[in-house]
């Protein structure tokens, strides 16, 4: 991002390597989980962006991160102007990523690395902002463990009581706080973590698609087709042409 701390925002996805050197920015910065997990320290706080959890950096702070494997962030640079009426974010680097949050990374999803279009930084980011102040002080970390077991295993023929043991709940506990925190239920999160999968393939690969729907938990090409057309009103094939 450039230094005219005017300028709406700049969007774009990354991906990480390990052991980036401490260092500080004139704006702020707000990262957010699409695939792997970024360990941070932002002014020696430590905390990490998974599947639950984004990263609010303020201007001036102090900030190193790693990351190791396959992975993939949305990262916002947000000028003065436009993070000014939610100031309040910055008191707390690292923020839940509730349903409101989890909708927008979903409409970015299938966009390849690189800077994201100017037009839908300047509409996504205030909506972003929003649903981050919206969100509750902390998500707890048994429901986090949830969602990462999705995020990690969306391919797998995942139960509510799977999901549970893994937050160390009852299933009906798990599910109604599990709704509450995240915005979704447990089968809608998991469905959606097929789909981003499916969309990822259908773009950076020439898997057929009976494979990919294979890879990613639908089954075979026809429940890949349904719920395709069901969430984005086009099929896989289409899709595919389109990006």
């Amino acid at each position: 991002m450039g230094h005219d701390l005017t300028a709406p925002a700049e969007l774009s996805f990354r991906r990480y390597g390990e052991d980036a050197p401490p260092h500080a920015h004139v704006f702020d910065q707000i990262v957010l989980p699409r695939r792997g997990v970024l360990e941070m320290e932002i002014d020696g706080r430590g905390g990490r962006v998974d599947p639950g959890r984004a990263a609010v950096v303020a201007p001036g702070a102090r900030h190193a991160f790693a990351a190791s494997g396959e992975n993939l962030f949305v990262v916002a640079d947000i000028g003065g102007a436009l993070m000014e009426p939610f100031e309040h974010l910055r008191d707390r680097p690292f923020a839940p990523v509730t349903g409101a949050v989890r909708g927008l990374l979903d409409y970015l999803a299938g966009e390849t690395p690189g800077a994201i279009e100017a037009g839908v930084a300047r509409l996504w980011t205030p909506l972003l902002l929003r649903g981050l102040s919206a969100a509750p002080p902390k998500v707890d970390p048994r429901l986090v463990r949830a969602m990462a077991m999705i995020e990690a295993r969306y391919d797998q023929s995942l139960t509510v009581r799977d999901l549970a043991a893994e937050a160390g709940m009852s299933p009906s506990r798990f599910f109604a706080r599990f709704a509450e925190a995240y915005g979704t239920t447990p089968h809608g999160a998991l469905s959606d973590a097929r789909l981003r999968a499916a969309q990822r393939l259908l773009s950076d690969t020439r898997l057929s698609i009976a494979e990919i729907a294979v890879r990613t938990g639908h089954g075979d090409q026809s429940g890949l087709t349904k719920r395709m057309k069901a969430a984005l009103g086009v099929t896989p094939g289409a899709w595919r042409k389109g990006r």
